[in-house]
């Protein structure tokens, strides 16, 4: 799959940044990004949606009282078989640079897809699409999913 993202710093609007706290951190000789984990105390996803970049909870990861599936993805498969209606999903971008899997960091061209959805007291969930890995992603982060990428099908190279 993909537990963790980075976004090129540039690319919040400042005011996003400034209300959530969000710090950038420099990554070899890329420039500064942000860095957003499911293992994040509050895991959040910054995704485009309607046109306009937020930051949202990313998935349902400790809410044990709420509706929403406990986790942070969504198989891509299950979404177009109707399985997630019930929660009236909406598209999302996720606008990511690099994402990380098993410590295994990968660049990313354009972003990830993702789905938005509300909890029960309206309150939006965006969840990353999976699915099927392609052989190299397998064989690189050990992992039989892995996000559905904007530009179609991938073939990640190792990034240090």
């Amino acid at each position: 799959m993909c537990g963790g993202i980075t976004v090129h710093w540039r690319s919040i609007p400042q005011e996003l940044a400034q209300q959530y706290g969000l710090l950038p951190v420099s990554v070899g000789s890329e420039e500064r990004v942000l860095r957003f984990h499911f293992r994040d105390p509050v895991p959040r996803l910054p995704a485009l949606f309607r046109g306009k970049l937020g930051l949202y909870a990313w998935g349902n990861r400790d809410n044990k009282e709420s509706r929403l599936p406990k986790t942070g993805w969504a198989k891509a498969e299950s979404v177009d078989a109707g399985k997630w209606n019930w929660l009236h999903p909406e598209p999302v971008e996720i606008p990511a640079s690099r994402g990380v899997e098993k410590g295994v960091w990968f660049p990313i061209a354009e972003g990830i897809r993702g789905i938005l959805v509300k909890d029960e007291k309206d309150l939006p969930h965006v969840y990353m699409l999976t699915q099927a890995a392609s052989p190299k992603y397998a064989a690189m982060t050990k992992h039989e999913r892995m996000p559905v990428f904007l530009t179609g099908q991938y073939e990640p190279r190792t990034v240090t």
